[in-house]
């Protein structure tokens, strides 16, 4: 498995959790909105850069397109830690 492979596997596993939260944590459901929404412009942006990189072949714009990638799950992952909070703040 390649490193784009692999991240973006990472990506759909939280991907995934974003549709739990929702769930599980209604109070907070705008705020998992916001983060979903913000998730979906970055990968927008990533969608852009990947139609270049088709069209040009250019390395740099694969490599811009992983990190965008990179970005968006450590996006997430800020927002898992603090999801982790509040439900331990419920009980």
């Amino acid at each position: 498995m390649t490193n784009n492979e692999a991240l973006l596997k990472e990506y759909n596993d939280y991907r995934d959790r974003i549709e739990v939260w929702k769930k599980q944590h209604g109070i907070f459901y705008n705020d998992i909105k916001k983060l979903e929404d913000s998730v979906d412009k970055m990968m927008d942006k990533r969608s852009d850069v990947l139609i270049d990189y088709r069209r040009t072949k250019k390395q740099r714009y694969l490599d811009e397109a992983d990190e965008i990638l990179l970005n968006v799950i450590n996006h997430i992952k800020k927002f898992s830690k603090v999801e982790l909070l509040a439900s331990l703040s419920k009980r």
